[in-house]
């Protein structure tokens, strides 16, 4: 059961947040020339809630270029959305999207179920059952479900790593309570990424999500030996795909990337990342290639899109 304090705390934060993004989506231009397919259902468990939560939780996108032919099988990136596990949703990440499609991808776009509605091992089953979904119906939709990328930002970021690590290992899936799926993921993409559930230099607020994040001893017993990003990595062994970070020397969790990166090195696991520096036309804080992208005139956050469309195109070949 969670307590009031906690629930109180993410209420709190996810009004701030929605008006923080609010501005920047009100002010986004989306980019022509992209076929969209809305609002597809991933599954048909909404584990009996009726709620409006509920009804949007298990919803995709697929974006595509318009002018891509009808047979064509195009490579795909299967986005997270960001928000701490307990805030956002796809149409946040709608317009980077679109721009990673103009760049020759489908890209399916997941919702998921929130915290504390659920907590996180049920988030990934739902990531889970995405790429189950693409696995079972990509082809009916132009997907080439043997070049597939995955994506994330912020949470959204942990919610891909955990996805990957588990899609790549049996022993490591059966351990968290999912199932791999057919899917062999080529790549891993992360902006901002918050891979730490608890501890580090920021503890003390983890403490308090943390509550929402693993409500059950069931889910204490389950993750505990997995929030040490060390052996989610180790266990997950060669079946982790490479992984790209994005992050800025002004994004609030970039140390979260740089001890990922650390131990992706130490651990001989293929790797990349971007730090950027301060920005040079705008600040390029927590996930700017997300909140900028529906700026014309942001070109750091255009070029930041581009890199993440060519690491994918560099493992997709």
């Amino acid at each position: 059961m969670i307590d009031q304090e906690v629930l109180n705390l993410f209420a709190g934060n996810a009004a701030a947040m929605a008006e923080g993004d609010a501005p920047h989506l009100a002010a986004q231009k989306l980019p022509d020339g992209v076929e969209r397919i809305k609002d597809l259902p991933y599954t048909g468990n909404q584990d009996g809630a009726v709620d409006t939560e509920a009804k949007t939780a298990h919803l995709l996108d697929i974006y595509k270029p318009a002018d891509s032919p009808d047979d064509a099988l195009l490579p795909v990136i299967v986005d997270f959305h960001g928000g701490g596990l307990y805030y956002g949703n796809k149409e946040n990440n709608e317009c980077r999207d679109m721009l990673l499609t103009a760049r020759g991808f489908a890209v399916v776009n997941a919702n998921y179920r929130l915290v504390p509605t659920v907590s996180f091992p049920s988030q990934l089953k739902d990531a889970m059952a995405v790429l189950e979904w693409v696995a079972a119906h990509g082809a009916e939709y132009g997907l080439d479900t043997s070049r597939v990328c995955v994506t994330g930002d912020s949470a959204g970021g942990a919610l891909a790593l955990y996805l990957c690590a588990a899609n790549g290992s049996a022993q490591l899936a059966a351990a968290l309570g999912v199932k791999p799926c057919a899917i062999d993921v080529r790549a891993l993409a992360v902006t901002s990424g918050m891979f730490r559930l608890s501890g580090g230099v920021h503890a003390t607020a983890l403490s308090y999500y943390g509550r929402g994040y693993f409500q059950t001893p069931d889910d204490h017993v389950m993750m505990n030996p997995y929030l040490d990003l060390d052996k989610l990595v180790v266990d997950a062994g060669e079946g982790l795909p490479p992984v790209y970070m994005v992050t800025s020397v002004e994004d609030f969790i970039a140390d979260n990337s740089y001890e990922l990166a650390r131990i992706l090195h130490a651990r001989h696991r293929d790797h990349a990342m971007k730090v950027w520096a301060r920005g040079g036309e705008r600040p390029l804080g927590h996930v700017f290639n997300i909140t900028q992208a529906g700026d014309q005139e942001a070109s750091e956050a255009r070029e930041a899109i581009a890199d993440i469309a060519d690491f994918c195109k560099a493992y997709c070949a």
